[in-house]
């Protein structure tokens, strides 16, 4: 005899497996501006976001850093060097020219395993770079939380500041959002007068579809060191040209080797009227879109 109670799973069963109703945009908006609220009564500040990020994109951009701040609160503090598993490495003056790549490569590799990166904007060498990475980084004391996703991103010159600092961050956070999947974009880094590789015009939402696209075309997208170059920059007229190697590797599919890539990227950049030491970007001139 089938039972009433079978037929009751059975119905509760179909119910849990259908997939729920996605939110439209106006549904995340709200849902939005109710989590802003709720982030400032809890957290503080001001948080206001980007008109020109999509809701979807912001929706999970703002529960991921209520996310972070929640495992944040509970955090116990350790050393970075013991987040990323305590890894034996040799000291730098224990390494020859010819180990070197082999073993700033390998702590590199561990480094971003777990969601450490480091970015180096001048042109500092490979010896300086393993020499801050095991005597200054490591020693570095950070909070315990690990998210999937999230990379914590560390900057050589904040540590070693030096002259163009502000024009290089700038172009430094473009780079980033072009090889990591998922990164927020935020449309207020670029100039009104944007310009794509061949000096047309082209709104931020335009560029940010050419960049999902090359994302897209790899299951895995890992940056591993940025270098750039201030070829010019005019104080007075507020205009700076700066050439950037990005090194990074890629993954077609999942299971196959990566692929390590060189790409050659020139933006083009003019000063902010409204603060001091911001820059915009103006144009960026790539063969990757």
């Amino acid at each position: 005899m089938f039972s009433f109670a079978k037929k009751q799973n059975s119905y509760f069963q179909t119910m849990a497996n259908r997939k729920r109703k996605q939110k439209d945009a106006e549904e995340l908006s709200t849902e939005n501006e109710l989590l802003k609220l709720k982030m400032m009564a809890e957290l503080g500040g001001n948080f206001l976001g980007s008109d020109e990020l999509p809701p979807e994109i912001e929706n999970k951009f703002l529960k991921q850093i209520m996310s972070f701040h929640k495992k944040h609160d509970t955090a116990k503090r350790t050393t970075l060097y013991q987040k990323i598993g305590s890894p034996e490495y040799n000291h730098v003056n224990d390494i020859s020219d010819k180990q070197l790549d082999r073993e700033l490569s390998k702590i590199w590799n561990i480094m971003n395993k777990h969601g450490v990166g480091l970015s180096v904007l001048y042109d500092v060498s490979k010896r300086e770079i393993f020499r801050f990475i095991t005597e200054e980084l490591f020693k570095l004391e950070v909070d315990d939380v690990t998210m999937k996703g999230w990379t914590n991103q560390y900057i050589y010159e904040e540590f070693h500041p030096t002259e163009d600092y502000d024009l290089k961050v700038a172009v430094q956070q473009c780079v980033h959002m072009i090889f990591t999947k998922g990164m927020p974009f935020f449309g207020e880094q670029f100039s009104e007068e944007l310009k794509d590789s061949i000096g047309l015009s082209i709104e931020p939402e335009e560029l940010l579809e050419k960049i999902e696209k090359f994302q897209s075309e790899f299951s895995q997208l890992d940056l591993h060191q940025i270098k750039m170059i201030v070829n010019s920059k005019n104080e007075e007229a507020k205009i700076a040209h700066v050439t950037c190697e990005a090194n990074y590797r890629t993954q077609k599919e999942k299971g196959q080797r990566f692929k390590k890539e060189l790409a050659v990227i020139e933006f083009e950049l003019e000063k902010a009227d409204d603060v001091l030491t911001f820059w915009n970007i103006k144009q960026i001139i790539t063969d990757l879109f």
